[in-house]
């Protein structure tokens, strides 16, 4: 005011009350005389899905993806859960819309596996968070909080709370309970201090009820998958391989530029999904025939491992292509390590092809070169890759092996016996060298054994780990190369 006096509201004016049908925000939240719960999931649902919608369709990475949506798109609705008290029905619809999304921008196959989408990427899973998942443990986080807070007027919300559920209203607390026991946890909310019991009667801690939480979920996404008798086998077989590497899945977390095709497609062959005979008859019975046999060999039943390890019709072509790109790329580190090259990150996806023989007076490498034995009892003269390191007095032998993923411990013991002739020969050859083969077997879908790792750190030193990556993204495009040479074959029929 000119005068420098303050404001004043005239003893006549009055605030406009809200008129029927009208609402205002609070906090983000839509408001009339309550919160107006089903109108606030339904806008919040339509944003979320918007996002969704934009984040599939562009040409981010899939981890990018997969990230964007959970840290960008989910809090749309995941802001409102704490207050909100929203129908799991609705939820689950949610879930629903954005997985339909997630197969119209080639996210997914149409049949996969729900559970497998929802794993942590680390097990094989994509690491998307559920809706409906999200929710329920928000809603047992929120009671917890309430059940544990000394504030006066926090205790007046739980005195509330308590009443309701007493009564045989809905409540937070009650909520809270059966989401936990769908996760087969015992939850009880008491003041000041909650606690939590496992189905065999185990306490667990209260600084390790959310971790608990989050463990049971997995655990329930894990035992889902491992009843899907078809989509779940590969993955249950995965996790029950002693001689597997812990590293079988690194591909999924550390492969951030993977672009969501690839992901889709090597989850598609995790899950059996490619559309072979045996597929088409026993999966979604849209082949009415008992002939099973490979369209390309016309010998075996075509089933995933056949089409992917074991059809001969594409032995000499395709498997030959895979193995060679793999192999490469721990020939290439080991030829830079002796000098034989000179020190560059040769991409694992360029397809340079190595020089048979690589020799100074130090070393001599040899890729793909016969042995011409002075004995007529060395038939397996052509091992893969040899080194003949004159001033460490040592010859290595490299021997690589794609086979289905349960049959490495075979291809391992079967390439020791093939080539024991020929170590033989070597040795009159090289008197007083020390000789090793090291055979390298990795399964077409990446994964390998300890014995693997420790050869290939023999072999490179500290830089193990990058060339086992390298190799582990080499092997799965080369399959799912082949994969989509016999989808092309099934277009064609």
């Amino acid at each position: 005011m000119c005068d420098g006096s303050k404001a004043k509201l005239d003893d006549t004016t009055e605030i406009a009350s809200l008129n029927e049908g009208e609402r205002y925000k609070f906090l983000g939240v839509l408001e009339n005389l309550k919160q107006d719960d089903k109108m606030a999931l339904q806008q919040a649902a339509e944003k979320y899905l918007q996002k969704v919608s934009v984040i599939w369709s562009s040409p981010l990475s899939d981890w990018n993806k997969v990230n964007a949506t959970n840290q960008f798109a989910l809090p749309t609705l995941s802001y409102l859960m704490w207050t909100q008290t929203w129908p799991i029905a609705e939820l689950k619809q949610i879930d629903r819309e954005t997985r339909k999304i997630l197969t119209e921008n080639g996210g997914r196959h149409p049949t996969s596996s729900n559970a497998v989408l929802y794993l942590p990427r680390k097990m094989g899973g994509r690491g998307l968070r559920s809706i409906e998942m999200e929710y329920k443990l928000t809603k047992i986080k929120a009671a917890l909080k309430v059940y544990e807070n000394h504030d006066p007027m926090i205790g007046t919300v739980r005195s509330f709370d308590e009443k309701a559920s007493e009564r045989g209203h809905q409540s937070l607390g009650k909520d809270a309970v059966g989401y936990a026991r769908e996760l087969n946890l015992e939850l009880k909310l008491l003041y000041p201090q909650s606690t939590c019991f496992t189905v065999e009667g185990d306490e667990i801690p209260n600084k390790q009820i959310k971790k608990a939480l989050k463990d049971a979920q997995v655990n329930i996404l894990r035992k889902e998958v491992e009843n899907q008798k078809w989509e779940g086998k590969l993955f249950a077989d995965r996790w029950k391989d002693e001689d597997l590497h812990k590293a079988c899945f690194s591909w999924m977390h550390d492969w951030k530029t993977a672009p969501t095709h690839t992901v889709a497609g090597i989850q598609e062959l995790y899950q059996q999904l490619l559309p072979t005979k045996l597929y088409l008859a026993k999966k979604v019975r849209t082949l009415d025939t008992h002939d099973y046999t490979c369209r390309m060999c016309g010998k075996e039943p075509e089933s995933v491992a056949h089409v992917l390890a074991g059809c001969g019709a594409i032995a000499q072509s395709k498997y030959v292509e895979r193995h060679n790109s793999v192999l490469r790329i721990l020939f290439f580190e080991i030829l830079t390590k002796y000098k034989l090259l000179p020190r560059e990150d040769y991409a694992w996806y360029k397809p340079i092809k190595p020089k048979p023989v690589y020799v100074d007076d130090k070393v001599r490498a040899l890729w793909d070169v016969p042995l011409f034995a002075d004995t007529t009892q060395v038939r397996a003269n052509r091992i893969d890759v040899q080194f003949i390191d004159k001033t460490e007095r040592k010859v290595i032998l490299i021997e690589m092996s794609c086979p289905w993923i349960s049959n490495r411990a075979v291809k391992a013991e079967e390439k020791t016996r093939k080539y024991g002739p020929l170590r033989l020969e070597l040795k009159r050859q090289y008197p007083g060298y020390q000789l090793t083969q090291h055979n390298i077997i990795m399964d077409v879908l990446g994964g390998y054994s300890e014995d693997v790792r420790k050869s290939i750190q023999s072999l490179v030193g500290e830089r193990s780990q990058l060339v086992l990556k390298k190799m582990q993204k080499a092997m799965l495009t080369s399959t799912l190369n082949i994969a989509r040479s016999m989808k092309i074959l099934d277009h064609e029929h």
